[in-house]
């Protein structure tokens, strides 16, 4: 779209220039869409955190008051889970990360707002359908390469073990 811009010359004649709209020269988004297996129903739209390593809930990982990862070493150490959606490859821990995913979402409210993994371990479905989060994984692509920090990822998963998709907008 263009813009048009008109002056007056010394001659009380008008001029007329057209340049693009700022906005249009620095708003450029790229959408990719995945398509996985929905291992937990649901839709969410967030920013991703994503993790190159395994991850866990229990509260030694993530904390139940304030949602930050916790863990030394850990991709985002200090920063916050929060209403993001988080990726991961796959589970570290044991069952009481099903409790504190259920805890961080639906109690203190620092959980997140869906899951993407290569494989979600049953601890995390278990947590995350307790929580009524998305969960998806056995994406058409590995989400640990493909989705970047700070992507706006949505997921719609609308059935348990049906067709789930991915869509993943990233500014250019």
């Amino acid at each position: 779209m263009i813009v048009l811009s008109a002056t007056f010359n010394s001659e009380g004649k008008m001029e007329q220039t057209i340049a693009p709209r700022p906005t249009e020269m620095t708003t450029q988004e790229q959408k990719i869409v995945l398509t996985g297996i929905a291992r937990s129903k649901g839709k969410a739209k967030a920013e991703a955190m994503v993790f190159s390593h395994r991850f866990g809930w229990a509260f030694n990982h993530v904390g139940n008051e304030d949602g930050k990862v916790l863990t030394a070493g850990w991709d985002h150490q200090g920063e916050s889970v929060t209403g993001k959606i988080v990726v991961y490859p796959t589970v570290t821990g044991s069952t009481s990360g099903a409790v504190s995913l259920y805890f961080k979402v639906k109690q203190s409210k620092h959980g997140p707002a869906g899951l993407i993994c290569r494989e979600i371990f049953p601890f995390d479905i278990s947590g995350a359908i307790a929580s009524e989060i998305p969960a998806v994984d056995k994406l058409d692509q590995d989400p640990i390469t493909t989705i970047k920090n700070g992507d706006i990822v949505e997921i719609d998963a609308p059935e348990v073990g049906q067709k789930a998709t991915v869509t993943i907008t990233r500014r250019a």
